[in-house]
């Protein structure tokens, strides 16, 4: 049994008022490491919040008992409100959102919350994880994926059927347009081109030049 899973089977264990539930209490949100926030669901006022959320958000644990969750939400107060709903109602419980920190940094978090019994009010306790390295990460990948799927498409296209010109040699590109050869293959490869003459070429452009050179060869 995990951290969280101890937390949230302590918390089902406030349901009184008694010496025990407040011991029960400090220790498992007061102290927790955890970031950790109870919450009203109808209002969205922001009940308590232990110490490692005011840590982690910028805010004393006062500043924090004066504020709504809509202030740390980034979705708008109706979105707001029907994930609270939801979490209630326990038709969910994990969720995926964008917190505003004190200095106005955005931190993607993964949320765990649900309803709470507290001095016979039905409040949210929400156990709130960093995920924003993940996120950046998940992210990295997928930018690396789209570039790898752009180069796999352009060596598909270079491995196709190429409308060529019989005579001059140039290739119709995919808009209809008439490129050098060499023009093209450097648009759709990391091939260079360095540029030299043929033998039957030098032959046939100069020959002053390269038939006497044969001549001398052969004698």
């Amino acid at each position: 049994m995990g951290a969280d899973d101890e937390t949230r089977r302590g918390f089902a264990e406030l349901v009184d008022t008694s010496d025990k539930a407040e011991a029960l209490y400090q220790g498992l949100f007061v102290h927790n490491r955890a970031i950790m926030l109870i919450i009203d669901p109808e209002s969205g006022d922001i009940r308590d919040a232990n110490a490692a959320a005011c840590h982690y958000y910028g805010y004393s644990r006062d500043a924090m008992r004066k504020m709504q969750i809509m202030a740390i939400n980034t979705l708008s107060q109706e979105q707001v409100r029907a994930e609270m709903d939801d979490a209630k109602q326990e038709k969910r419980q994990f969720f995926n959102f964008r917190h505003r920190l004190a200095d106005g940094r955005i931190r993607d978090v993964e949320v765990f919350s649900g309803p709470i019994l507290i001095n016979n009010e039905m409040l949210l306790y929400s156990i709130i994880h960093d995920i924003s390295d993940r996120k950046r990460i998940e992210q990295e990948k997928e930018l690396l994926i789209e570039e790898l799927m752009r180069a796999i498409k352009e060596i598909k296209i270079l491995q196709g059927i190429l409308p060529i010109c019989s005579s001059c040699k140039k290739i119709r590109d995919d808009k209809g347009y008439w490129q050098q050869l060499e023009a093209y293959i450097s648009v759709y490869s990391e091939a260079e081109f360095s540029h030299g003459i043929c033998p039957d070429c030098a032959a046939r452009l100069y020959p002053d030049l390269i038939l006497p050179q044969k001549n001398k060869k052969k004698t």
